[in-house]
C-alpha cells in the first residue's frame, strides 16, 4: 500500500514542478515585460502630464522660478527657467508613478505566499512574479532613463538654440543701432537712452515694460503679465508702442518714436534776449514750408513740440515780440526730419539765457555732451562798444529792439567752461556764431565777412579768437528770424540750417527760399 502512496506522492510533486516549470518562466516573463513596458511609459506620460495636460491636483514644481518684486511684468521665456523646472517636475512625476507600480508588484507577490492550500497554487506565480518584477523594473528603469535623457538632451538643445538666439538678436540691435549711428537722448532727463521702456499696448493695462529686448521674457515676442504680445525689437515693431525714459527718476514719456531714426542734438545758446527762440521758430517755420512744398517731410514728433510750434510763424512778424523763454530746466523741442530714404530726429534745446551765466545753473544742462554742433546766438545791439558807437537818433529807433543782457562773451565762455568739465571735445565740435537782427542792421552775410565784421566792429575778437581755438570749426552767420510780405521766412536762416545739419546726412532743398 505504502508503494501506492508513494507513487501518489511521486505524481504530485511533479505536477507541481511541471507547474512551476511552466508558470513560473510565463509569470516572470510576463511580469517582467509589463514592468519595462509601464515603467518607460510611466515617463511618457509624466512628461505629457506635466507638459500637456497639466491637471488641477498635478503639485506645483518644486523649482518653479520665483518672480522678484523687480521682474518684468512679463511672462517668463520658457526656456529661461520654466523649461528646466518642467523637466525636473516630469522626472519626479514618472518616480513617483514607477514607485507606485514597484509597490503595487510588491504587494501581489507578497500576498501569493499567503493564500493558505491555495499557496501551491499561486506560489509558483508570485516567484515568476517577483523575478519578472526585478527583471522588468531594470529594464523599465533603462527605458525610463532613456526617454530622460532624449527629453533632457532635446530641452538642453532648446536652452542653448533659444539662450544663443536671444543673445544674438540683442547683440545685433545694438550693433545697428551703433551702425547707423542712432544714440537716443531722453528729452527730459538729457540721458542717453540705451533702449526705451515700453508701455503694454492692450487697453486699460497700465504694465510698463523696462527692458523689452530679447532675453529671459521672450525672444522674439513676449507676453505682458495681462496676456498681451509685445514685440521685442524695432525691427519687430516695438517703434509703434508707447516709449518712455527707462532711467529712474524720470520715466516720462518719449513720444518720438526713438530708435528708429539717428538724433541729431542741436543746442541754442547765448544771452538772454538774444534771439534763440526766434531763431528756432524761424527754423520750425522753413522746415514747414518746405514740408508743404513736398521738399522734404517734417513733423513735429510729439506734443510738446506741437503745443510750442504751431503758431511759430505768428511770432515771426515784423514787429511781434518773441515770447520770453521761462527759466527753468529746458525740454527739447523735436522734429523728424524726412529726405529722400533718410530720417532724422532733430532735438533742439533753447534754454533761457540767464542759465548760461552761472555754474550752478549751466549744470543743469546735460544735454551738452550729447551735441557735436553748436549753436551761439549773440544780439549785436546787447555789444557796448557797437551800441555806443551808435548815433542818438539810431540808438533812439533801436531801444525796443534791443537787449539788456551782459556781454556774449560772458554766456559764451560760462557754456563753453560747462562743456569741457562734461567732457565734450570741443577740438572735434562745430560751432555757428549766429548774429541776430540782421534786418534792423546793415552788414556782410555770412562767413569770414562776418568773422571779420564782429571782430572790428562788435569788438568780440576776445569771444572769437577763444571759438576758433576751441572748437574744431566755426562758421559766423547773421540771420533775420522775420518773415517777409510773401509769409516766406528770411533766406538766411536757410542756409544756417544747412550748415548745421550737412554733416549729419540731412540734404536740405537748395538755395533760395
Amino acid at each position: 500500500m505504502w508503494i501506492v502512496y508513494l507513487a501518489v506522492i511521486f505524481c504530485g510533486v511533479a505536477l507541481v514542478a511541471a507547474y512551476a516549470a511552466v508558470v513560473v518562466p510565463l509569470a516572470a516573463l510576463a511580469v517582467s515585460v509589463a514592468y519595462a513596458v509601464a515603467f518607460t511609459g510611466a515617463y511618457l506620460t509624466g512628461m505629457g502630464t506635466v507638459l500637456v495636460a497639466r491637471p488641477a491636483g498635478l503639485p506645483v514644481p518644486p523649482r518653479w522660478p520665483r518672480r522678484g518684486a523687480d521682474d518684468e511684468p512679463a511672462v517668463l521665456g520658457y526656456f529661461y527657467g520654466p523649461a528646466v523646472a518642467d523637466a525636473d517636475h516630469a522626472v519626479r512625476t514618472a518616480y513617483d508613478r514607477c514607485r507606485r507600480l514597484w509597490n503595487f508588484g510588491g504587494d501581489l507577490v507578497s500576498e501569493t505566499f499567503g493564500m493558505g492550500q491555495a499557496s501551491v497554487v499561486t506560489a509558483p506565480i508570485g516567484i515568476g512574479g517577483a523575478l519578472g518584477l526585478v527583471v522588468g523594473s531594470l529594464l523599465g528603469m533603462a527605458g525610463f532613463a532613456l526617454c530622460a535623457l532624449v527629453h533632457l538632451t532635446v530641452v538642453g538643445v532648446a536652452f542653448v538654440v533659444v539662450r544663443t538666439t536671444g543673445a544674438v538678436l540683442r547683440a545685433a540691435d545694438s550693433a545697428l543701432l551703433r551702425i547707423r549711428h542712432i544714440r537716443m537722448v531722453c528729452p527730459h532727463c538729457f540721458d542717453r537712452v540705451p533702449y526705451p521702456a515700453y508701455g503694454c499696448p492692450a487697453r486699460g493695462c497700465t504694465r510698463r515694460h523696462r527692458d523689452i529686448r530679447p532675453g529671459r521674457y521672450g525672444v522674439v515676442r513676449r507676453h505682458c503679465l495681462c496676456g498681451a504680445k509685445l514685440p521685442t525689437l524695432l525691427l519687430f515693431g516695438t517703434a509703434r508702442m508707447a516709449a518712455y525714459c527707462p532711467h529712474q527718476g524720470c520715466s516720462r514719456s518719449m513720444e518720438h518714436r526713438p530708435g528708429e531714426a539717428r538724433e541729431i542734438v542741436l543746442p541754442l545758446f547765448g544771452a538772454a534776449g538774444a534771439g534763440k527762440t526766434r531763431l528756432l521758430y524761424g527754423m520750425a517755420e522753413r522746415l514747414r514750408s518746405w514740408s508743404e512744398k513736398g521738399l522734404l517731410n517734417a513733423e513735429l514728433a510729439d506734443g510738446f513740440t506741437s503745443g510750442d510750434l504751431d503758431l511759430a510763424g505768428r511770432f515771426l512778424r515784423r514787429g511781434r515780440a518773441t515770447p520770453k523763454t521761462a527759466v527753468q530746466t529746458p525740454r527739447s523741442l523735436i522734429i523728424r526730419l524726412g529726405t529722400g530714404n533718410d530720417t532724422r530726429i532733430l532735438q533742439i534745446f533753447d534754454a533761457a539765457g540767464e542759465l548760461f551765466y552761472w555754474t550752478e545753473r549751466t549744470q543743469m544742462l546735460g544735454y551738452l555732451d550729447k551735441a557735436r554742433t553748436f549753436v551761439l546766438v549773440i544780439d549785436p545791439l546787447s555789444v557796448s562798444a557797437f551800441w555806443e558807437g551808435l548815433s542818438a537818433e539810431r540808438q533812439a529807433s533801436l531801444e525796443g529792439e534791443r537787449s539788456k543782457a551782459p556781454s556774449p562773451d560772458l554766456a559764451f565762455l560760462q557754456t563753453q567752461q560747462e562743456m569741457e568739465r562734461m567732457g565734450v571735445a570741443l577740438g572735434k565740435c562745430r560751432l555757428a556764431v549766429v548774429f541776430s537782427r540782421a534786418d534792423l542792421l546793415e552788414g556782410p552775410g555770412a562767413g569770414d565777412d562776418v568773422e571779420a565784421w564782429a571782430r572790428d566792429e562788435l569788438g568780440l575778437g576776445n569771444l572769437i579768437r577763444s571759438a576758433t581755438h576751441g572748437f574744431r570749426k566755426v562758421r559766423f552767420f547773421r540771420t533775420a528770424a522775420v518773415l517777409d510780405t510773401g509769409g516766406t521766412v528770411d533766406p538766411s536762416v536757410a542756409d544756417l540750417m544747412r550748415w548745421l545739419l550737412a554733416p549729419s546726412g540731412v540734404s536740405l532743398p537748395g538755395e533760395g527760399p
